[in-house]
């Protein structure tokens, strides 16, 4: 049986990755199933595939909060509608990025832009839908839609860098890092024009002073370099995940 999870970028792709290997069993499969063949075919997509016994795991990075509906129209909606047997994908999961929109607006979103797989969608609840395939035969799928933040607006980032202030001497480089980004930000307004980016670089200075002589990796290596499982902020947000 396969899973899929969207999400919308690569960053968000490896951070989940790496978290549900390290903490639900799942391992980096490097050959995807001949039976679905889903590639990345913009520069900030990303498609990778998990595996777990006999079960299998596609988490896909459809670059960023707009794309969605194209990239789930362009691959995945065609998958699940022409299966000849069974269903491709039985259970998905979607995860987005609240910023500074309304939970039920993004609720409203969703469903208006995934119909009929995502419908009556709401925030933390596994949703049955029905639909009917190219067959003519009905079927169902369960959905899930995951916000991030939950408790307030924001990003990832801002989870991420919540759980890394959960150490008190972490905290204390975080506040210093994220007063440096807010200060210097004026004069870097070239490089710092939104405060999407902001939060980003706010997130890289930490990563910067943590572990300086990693500043010239790439951001799948400084993430995997973090023990991400070990802080309840991090399972807290993802634990709907676990058991996918």
């Amino acid at each position: 049986m396969n899973r899929l999870i969207l999400c919308e970028g690569k960053t968000d792709a490896i951070l989940l990755g790496y978290y549900l290997m390290k903490t639900d069993g799942w391992k980096h499969e490097r050959k995807p199933p001949s039976d679905l063949s889903i590639k990345a075919q913009e520069h900030n997509e990303n498609v990778a595939w998990y595996k777990k016994g006999s079960e299998r795991l596609m988490i896909c990075a459809v670059g960023g909060k707009d794309n969605f509906d194209r990239f789930f129209s362009r691959d995945i909606r065609r998958a699940i509608l022409n299966a000849s047997s069974g269903d491709p994908f039985p259970r998905i999961v979607l995860i987005t990025d609240r910023d500074d929109r309304d939970i039920a607006e993004i609720e409203r979103d969703i469903t208006e832009q995934l119909s009929p797989f995502f419908a009556g969608t709401k925030n933390r609840e596994w949703i049955t839908n029905r639909y009917l395939d190219s067959f003519g035969m009905e079927k169902e799928i369960q959905t899930l839609l995951l916000i991030i933040p939950a408790e307030h607006q924001g990003a990832l980032e801002n989870v991420m860098l919540d759980a890394i202030s959960e150490d008190p001497y972490d905290q204390n480089i975080v506040d210093k890092c994220m007063s440096f980004v807010a200060s210097i930000r004026p004069e870097a307004n070239r490089y710092i024009a939104t405060d999407r980016l902001q939060l980003k670089a706010n997130l890289s200075t930490v990563w910067a002073i943590q572990s300086p002589e990693k500043a010239f990796d790439f951001i799948d290596a400084q993430i995997k370099s973090v023990q991400w499982e070990k802080y309840e902020t991090l399972n807290q947000c993802f634990a709907m995940l676990k058991g996918i």
